[in-house]
């Protein structure tokens, strides 16, 4: 009889032994691929917060008379760790066909049109100063959001047109897409000067806003970066760029905060991955040098009937080596099975359509390195057995 057929043997004479060995190395397995199932996912996360995170930094001019050029955006935007831009823009403008909201007096009757290339960011609706009640953003260069309270004062509604006049006598005509409040109109004081009164707010595009002027300038920049965590490293490269033309600020609140909590979670799970690897380790051991020294006797028996210790040693390894593969490919079954089901409750990845699960690759891995450690240990539990001369294995049964 071979070895593979007397570890089978005995896996099936030794019911409870089996059985307690296998249900520890299931539970090692679960354990093991769990938490690296979810550690897995917490690395995801913190490349697709990188991504997602919109974290950025904000150049400000530092004199609107001079503001950014186009080819200043040009070069920012060939900066390394430099994403996309959000360019602002601002003019001064009366119109033809509205009247503004009277302000402190002798201010004059002008309305201020801020341009931004995506208004949903970076601007006071991103900060919910203000909220839009009506329509949509502005999707197209003539399209523009103004005050509720000016479309009331001037009879405007979504879709009627207002003309606008520079200082130069550059005129544009405009289509209102949405009307927006926020909350404190009322509240102003007469001596507010007309064009900062938040009823003559009106937002646009920044070609809208650069065709009125005719001239590209922008005021400020928002630059959103890939790697949040080189932001200060782009920073420093963009005030080096415009260390007297513009302040710089950055904005990274978001990327810090979860990336302090999916930190949190990848240090607990690793350390819970470490423990049950420690304990299991320490159990299976145990187990085994016990088990292994009440088996002298079969040892011997085997070793009178002329089997070799290197054979008899295969056999353990078989045995442990058997046992260990149904545990994992168990443990990996209940581990698709469940992991998903209790990561759904996790804030780690609430939101995320990414599930804690392994690779076929890193299974692979893991169930090799199982394995390993399996056979070092089935090893050290039979080395004293397999160093002692045959007699004295031999003696050691007859006392």
């Amino acid at each position: 009889m071979d070895c593979l057929a007397r570890a089978l043997c005995y896996i099936r004479r030794k019911k409870m032994k089996s059985a307690l060995l296998l249900f520890l190395f299931l539970v090692i397995n679960g354990m093991v691929l769990g938490t690296l199932g979810i550690r897995t996912v917490s690395l995801r996360l913190v490349e697709e917060l990188r991504k997602k995170a919109e974290s950025k930094i904000t150049l400000e001019s530092m004199d609107v008379n001079h503001p950014f050029e186009e080819t200043d955006m040009q070069a920012i935007g060939k900066t390394p760790n430099v994403n996309r831009l959000n360019r602002i823009s601002e003019i001064r403008v009366i119109s033809t066909t509205c009247i503004p909201v009277a302000g402190s007096e002798g201010s004059g009757d002008m309305f201020t049109i801020h341009g931004y290339d995506k208004l949903e960011n970076d601007s006071p609706f991103a900060d919910k100063v203000y909220r839009l009640v009506e329509g949509n953003y502005p999707q197209k260069n003539e399209e523009v959001v103004i005050n509720q309270f000016l479309a009331e004062h001037n009879g405007i509604r979504t879709g009627d047109k207002i003309t606008f006049e520079t200082v130069d006598k550059g005129k544009r005509e405009a289509v209102v897409s949405g009307l927006f409040l926020s909350g404190t109109e009322r509240s102003q004081t007469e001596n507010v000067r007309t064009a900062n009164r938040i009823e003559n707010q009106i937002y646009g595009t920044t070609d809208f806003v650069n065709s009125l002027s005719g001239r590209t300038g922008f005021i400020n920049v928002a630059v959103y970066v890939n790697n949040p965590e080189q932001l200060m490293d782009t920073k420093e490269v963009l005030e080096k760029m415009y260390q007297d033309r513009a302040e710089a600020g950055i904005t990274d609140r978001t990327f810090q905060k979860l990336k302090m909590m999916i930190g949190q979670t990848g240090r607990i799970t690793f350390l819970i991955f470490v423990l049950t690897v420690a304990a299991g380790s320490f159990i299976t051991g145990l187990l085994l040098a016990m088990w292994m020294r009440g088996r002298k006797t079969e040892i011997a028996v085997l070793i009178s009937l002329g089997i070799s210790k290197r054979n008899i040693l295969s056999q353990m390894l078989l045995e442990e080596g058997i046992l260990y593969f149904i545990a994992f490919i168990g443990a990996g079954l209940a581990t698709r099975i469940l992991l998903p089901q209790i990561s759904n409750g996790m804030a780690l990845t609430q939101g995320s359509s990414m599930t804690p699960e392994l690779s076929s690759g890193r299974m692979l891995s893991v169930l090799c390195v199982g394995l390993a450690f399996v056979m070092v240990l089935t090893g050290i539990a039979i080395f004293p057995y397999m160093k002692k001369p045959v007699k004295e294995i031999l003696s050691e049964m007859e006392g």
